[in-house]
């Protein structure tokens, strides 16, 4: 019977924690999206998945050549170093007057310009609800930021802020070598 349960707490670990699986976090740079190409060691990035409201400071960043934050580069916050999977705009909106504004990255963004038909993640409150860009109404400037507004849902929603958003993965094993090792002397394996 020992070995049974052994196995079948092996098999149950291995679905739980596939091989090389390492959690996605989101972080927003603070401040003035664009004001520099790469954040200056010291920027302060808030967390907002999984952790919503966590700040972490920048260490260091590695850039992959291309001079702006993008997929590929490397940064570490807080003396944990991450992989960019994922770099672009957050838009933060105001969907209902008096309500906290709400934030979207786009899927597939364009540069800058009309997102009309695009399909927005929601990034916060309700973490990974996708929804429809029907319209845009621009202030004058030709460009998707603040003071624009987007129909969402039949909602004229009022950009209120963009932020710079990265998706990251931790670099390295969350896992140490000898953990297996550990489950199987526990079930006598």
């Amino acid at each position: 019977m020992r070995t049974w349960t052994a196995i079948v707490m092996v098999g149950i670990l291995a679905l739980a924690l596939p091989a090389g699986a390492q959690i996605q976090m989101t972080f927003e740079l603070s401040g003035d999206p664009g004001r520099d190409p790469i954040p200056p060691d010291g920027s302060a990035w808030h967390e907002i998945f999984p952790a919503y409201c966590a700040m972490t400071t920048q260490d260091s960043y590695e850039d992959n050549g291309d001079g702006v934050v993008s997929a590929c580069d490397f940064i570490t916050l807080s003396g944990t170093r991450y992989h960019v999977e994922w770099a672009g705009p957050t838009y933060w909106l105001e969907c209902e007057p008096g309500t906290p504004p709400s934030g979207y990255e786009p899927t597939d963004p364009q540069t800058g310009g009309d997102p009309t038909c695009e399909i927005w993640h929601e990034v916060y409150p309700n973490f990974c609800q996708e929804h429809h860009i029907e319209g845009w109404d621009d202030n004058g400037d030709g460009v998707l930021g603040p003071c624009d507004y987007v129909i969402m849902g039949s909602l004229p929603c009022h950009i209120v802020d963009v932020g710079l958003n990265i998706t990251v993965t931790p670099v390295g094993s969350p896992v140490e070598e000898s953990t297996w090792g550990k489950i199987k002397a526990f079930f006598g394996i």
